[in-house]
């Protein structure tokens, strides 16, 4: 029974897509797409859509999505072990190695050597090593996002003392959330998104300061002054504001215009401009640099051909390349605020040529392009169990549990343990 309630979801979904019952055929073949976050479910549905009407013979089954990237690796696993592999997969760039490593994943070079006129596509060796494993491509990035900072502007300007530029620095902005905090009636000045996946924004913190998460070697990189530091200004964006809160709870406050600052990925853009309407004005700004040879590491993810199926397989590269390309590179953009996976969008007028001169708050994320770096991940099946107890520790800095040096001694110690 449970098989057939299964078997019965999935083909309510085909029909939803595709807005009829599917025509059946020998030649017709069914993919399934497996994928990460709720909020890019209408994209990933108008993606599907707009894919079958190219190639009606496709039929195109979209997996619920998890939340997490951690568990986007861990379905997939357990998917793979229980026969039930989904046929293409998106996976973060700091994880899609593990996958790669327990072979379940198939190699795209060979099908990128068949593709006469690759060069013109708008796939540029920038993008395609994004995807890159023991010198082997596995991946095409399918959304690009960077950390930066959404302050509402009206707010800010209240409390800014007629300066209508919004600050550069560290030191300025938290002088402006604590101004935000201070006006009381449940405002609350500024919240960074340590939450987020992989310690995603906490190696943006060490990469803008020249450090970084992992070495080379795949050893601990943030035990030094750039790591204290990074911790620091995270203890300091506790002072500045009244409380901690779940990721989802401070997007919610910050469009209900209570909370001044927030500080996550350029993919929320679009959610929030869409739940701010009307409220109040965004703006948007970079995260401060302080060191010659910042960076910045790229968030999201890559799309992963899976299958072992023939048949499948020539089916699902067809899909890869649509979802990466710049009709749907087109929709990721407009809807979400991050870059386009492509380079051939931005230059056609018809896409999104004229769509960032009428945004400009969607540049914001797209200027930090030139010092973009590999979102990194600590070597061995421990990877997310690692990066579970780093936030931990986060969480004890923000929340003024645990002085900075306490934390980073603790950290180090945990993840040694983990590494062994």
């Amino acid at each position: 029974m449970k098989m057939k309630s299964c078997l019965c979801a999935m083909l309510c979904v085909v029909v939803w897509v595709f807005g009829g019952s599917p025509a059946y055929s020998e030649d017709r073949v069914t993919i399934r797409v497996s994928y990460v976050n709720s909020y890019m479910k209408p994209i990933q549905e108008e993606i599907a859509r707009r894919f079958s009407q190219m190639h009606p013979h496709i039929a195109v089954v979209l997996d619920s999505p998890v939340e997490a990237w951690g568990d986007q690796l861990q379905r997939t696993i357990l998917d793979s072990a229980t026969g039930n592999r989904p046929d293409v997969a998106e996976h973060a760039f700091n994880l899609f190695g593990e996958i790669v490593d327990r072979g379940l994943a198939q190699p795209l070079d060979s099908l990128i050597k068949q593709e006469e006129d690759w060069s013109s596509m708008g796939y540029s060796p920038a993008l395609t090593g994004l995807g890159v494993h023991h010198g082997e491509i596995w991946g095409l990035p399918f959304r690009i996002s960077t950390p930066i900072i959404f302050y509402n502007a009206d707010l800010v300007r209240s409390v800014s003392e007629g300066s209508s530029e919004f600050p550069s620095d560290w030191q300025g902005i938290l002088q402006v959330a604590k101004r935000i905090t201070a006006l009381g009636d449940q405002r609350a000045g500024i919240f960074f998104d340590y939450q987020a996946d992989g310690n995603w924004t906490f190696q943006a913190l060490l990469n803008l300061r020249g450090g970084q998460l992992v070495t080379s070697e795949g050893k601990i990189g943030f035990n030094n002054a750039e790591g204290l530091s990074a911790l620091a200004t995270l203890s300091e964006i506790g002072q500045s504001s009244t409380s901690d809160m779940p990721r989802e709870q401070a997007r919610q406050s910050f469009a209900a215009g209570v909370l001044g600052i927030y500080v996550g990925s350029s993919a929320q853009l679009g959610n929030l401009l869409r739940a701010s309407a009307n409220k109040f004005s965004i703006g948007t700004a970079p995260l401060p640099r302080s060191a010659s040879n910042a960076r910045l590491p790229a968030g999201g993810g890559i799309y992963m051909l899976t299958t072992r199926d023939p048949k499948k397989q020539a089916a699902a590269w067809e899909y890869i390349k649509f979802a990466t390309g710049p009709v749907a590179q087109t929709l990721v953009v407009e809807q979400t605020g991050m870059m386009p996976c492509n380079e051939l969008p931005a230059s056609d007028p018809s896409l999104l040529g004229k769509f960032y001169s009428k945004n400009p708050l969607y540049l914001t994320s797209l200027k930090e392009l030139p010092i973009v770096t590999s979102w990194t991940a600590f070597p061995g099946r421990n990877a997310v169990k690692i990066s579970d107890t780093i936030r931990e520790q986060l969480r004890a800095v923000v929340t003024l549990k645990t002085k900075p040096d306490v934390a980073l001694e603790a950290m180090t110690k945990d993840v040694e343990a983990l590494l062994k």
